[in-house]
């Protein structure tokens, strides 16, 4: 007999269900800004986005003489266009206005137009617009209803290739299709033609096909999807290029996901495959276009580590990886693809991003770590000469009194678990210090070093701030992310809890002084962390958290997320998403932590009530302690909502910090 679910009417009366969390929210807002931790805390945040405000520049591309790239200031602390010519005159191209957000762009090839994304309130759904360079003005094209854009210039200049999602307007969510479509500037969008889609392909599966893209070289084009939001096993097409702008084309299928692809590049007619590898690691092959059947020609492999860069420019691809906790940084020549060069980088530094393009025989990188601001460097392939490129001229002063370190942490099963710690220099661990613990641990996304100058806010405090790097991430390749998916996902949580027992057993802090967080699908953790080991927490805060599992194919995302945690449609996965549904899982008379959800009722890819429904239930429970579950709602905000000001007025007042 299916047990009642009390508040399964958050599921579908959405009005009421958003009238509840903004009531629930000014309750909590209220409350939070009346401490005496919120002004100093908004003050102090403030000043370092004063003090750290050399711009943000990122998401740099490189095209003839000019370079585009986003920026963000302290005054505009959001997404704008900007370019920068040869001579250094830098020129703003795009500012949105109040309420929208460009989150992608790309320049076609003569300089002419830029074609971007922009969307409103945080939505995962977004409009193509196009912007004329030379005129300074907008074509009437505008592209609406786009989920990913994966926007790509045919060579005319005239017209591009763009991915769609017919999702946001299907009123069934599991009808979503997506197929990628060529536009020529000026035409009306309903005659945009189908590249490739359900009606060029057999056994296209339209619930569970995702992250379609296409890529062109000289001869071919090569068309992708896959089966996963995580981007792993790669369905691989190609289709000789002259044939693309003809009705009726027939693609044909090259690599099968269950080859293992996770990534590609073409040059001219060769095919570079990225594949995940028997020991945790990756290889990498080519193969020719033209002889598609030939065998695969070996170039580089490794063991125990991510892929986390794979680009390439005219003369060569370029990469860094993780082998073993080493960062390799190399370059790989086209016309010698075994003589593979090493690119020296600072030491405890990580490589963030690399930017080039297929004209360019230069590229720019941004180097960073836990405690140095990113700094972006130019590479020169003829000389193998770095030097900084000037972009950023960043204040190294900020963390000189922090420093990091990574603990191995033994989980249940006896694997060890990496555990970033960041504290200050010289700190005597005595179990008084606040920490706070973060996870993510899903899709085979890695967290490695990132710079962020707002932890300031914590470690000035006295804090230490600890990063769980659990199963179901990449940190140690795709084996890593393989044992915290599906029915192992109990691997994730075991690990967080592990690594909170660590801290407290090597008295870097007490349960008391111990709080945690996690976001959309590191919610998982964070909810049935909470309880199992409800001892072990002051406190919690979940953000646009996956907390109602059982209800997976619910949300706008749910179909795509079968392959990353299970289908509620089979039985032996439906048992497991229940084993991880927080909401399902809360008993009564436990005494559980302090918790904060937060919420943007814009949020189109997981629905506001999987964290409306387990705020309530847990209401109940905590009636009975005198005690409510503090709820922050964005009423403007999608699944990228800013909570960090509440989170750390509620983590000080919690831990009782000074």
């Amino acid at each position: 007999m299916k047990a009642f679910d009390k508040y399964a009417w958050m599921e579908t009366e959405q009005e009421k269900t958003h009238n509840w969390l903004l009531s629930e929210s000014d309750r909590s807002v209220n409350i939070l800004e009346k401490l005496d931790w919120f002004a100093p805390i908004k003050k102090r945040l403030e000043e370092l986005t004063e003090y750290a405000a050399e711009p943000v520049i990122f998401q740099i591309r490189l095209q003839g003489n000019n370079s585009f790239y986003f920026k963000q200031t302290a005054q505009h602390p959001y997404n704008r266009l900007f370019v920068k010519d040869r001579f250094g005159k830098e020129t703003l191209l795009i500012d949105p206005p109040v309420g929208y957000g460009i989150y992608d762009y790309y320049p076609s090839y003569d300089g002419q137009y830029i074609a971007y994304s922009i969307s409103e309130n945080g939505s995962n759904i977004s409009t193509i617009k196009v912007f004329n360079l030379k005129t300074r003005t907008h074509l009437p094209d505008n592209l609406s209803g786009i989920t990913d854009t994966n926007l790509l210039w045919a060579e005319d200049n005239l017209s591009f290739f763009y991915h769609r999602n017919n999702l946001f307007e299907a009123k069934n969510i599991k009808a979503g299709i997506e197929e990628i479509y060529l536009h020529r500037l000026g035409s009306d969008t309903k005659k945009d033609i189908v590249i490739f889609g359900k009606d060029q392909l057999s056994n296209y599966n339209a619930r569970t096909d995702q992250n379609t893209s296409l890529s062109l070289s000289s001869n071919w084009a090569i068309a992708c999807s896959s089966s996963s939001l995580s981007g792993y096993n790669l369905d691989l097409y190609k289709l000789p290029r002259e044939n693309l702008n003809k009705n009726n084309v027939s693609w044909n299928k090259i690599i099968d996901r269950k080859e293992n692809v996770t990534d590609f590049l073409i040059k001219d007619n060769w095919l570079y495959l990225v594949k995940y590898n028997d020991y945790s690691g990756y290889s990498i092959f080519r193969v020719n276009l033209n002889d598609i059947n030939q065998s695969e020609e070996k170039i580089i492999e490794w063991q125990n580590g991510e892929l986390t860069n794979f680009v390439a420019n005219k003369d060569a691809i370029y990469l860094t990886y993780h082998d073993s906790e080493q960062l390799k940084f190399v370059s790989i020549p086209f016309s010698d693809i075994h003589n593979i060069k090493s690119i020296p980088i600072s030491n405890n530094n990580e490589v963030t991003a690399i930017f080039t393009n297929s004209d360019q025989d230069e590229i720019l990188f941004t180097q960073q770590s836990w405690t140095s601001p990113p700094k972006i460097f130019r590479y020169h392939s003829n000389n193998q000469l770095i030097e900084d490129s000037k972009i950023l001229n960043s204040d190294h002063a900020l963390f000189s009194e922090y420093e990091s370190e990574q603990k191995w942490v033994k989980s249940n099963d006896g694997t060890l678990i990496p555990l970033t710690l960041i504290y200050k220099k010289g700190m005597k661990f005595d179990s008084s210090a606040p920490t706070w613990l973060t996870v993510y641990g899903a899709y085979g996304e890695s967290e490695f070093p990132n710079y962020d100058a707002s932890r300031l806010i914590w470690l000035e405090k006295g804090g230490i701030i600890a990063i769980a790097h659990v199963r179901g991430g990449g940190e140690l390749g795709p084996k890593w992310h393989h044992d915290g998916t599906g029915y192992k996902k109990q691997n994730s949580i075991n690990d967080f809890i592990k690594c909170a027992e660590y801290l407290i057993h090597y008295h870097y802090t007490q349960s008391s002084k111990l709080v945690i967080s996690g976001n959309s699908a590191g919610g998982i953790v964070i909810g049935m962390a909470l309880i199992k080991r409800p001892d072990l927490f002051a406190a919690a805060s979940i953000k646009v958290g996956m907390l109602n599992m059982s209800r997976l194919d619910k949300i706008p995302i749910g179909m795509a997320n079968f392959e990353e945690f299970g289908s509620p449609f089979k039985k032996h996965e439906l048992e497991n998403l229940i084993n991880i549904d927080a909401y399902l899982n809360l008993k009564e008379g436990v005494k559980y932590p302090n918790v904060m959800v937060s919420v943007g009722l814009q949020d189109d890819r997981v629905s506001p009530w999987q964290s409306a429904k387990f705020a309530a239930r847990l209401n109940d429970i905590k009636r009975q302690q005198d005690e409510r579950v503090f709820i922050i709602t964005d009423k403007y905000g999608g699944h990228f909502m800013d909570n960090f000001l509440y989170m750390m007025t509620f983590f000080f007042w919690k831990t009782d910090s000074e």
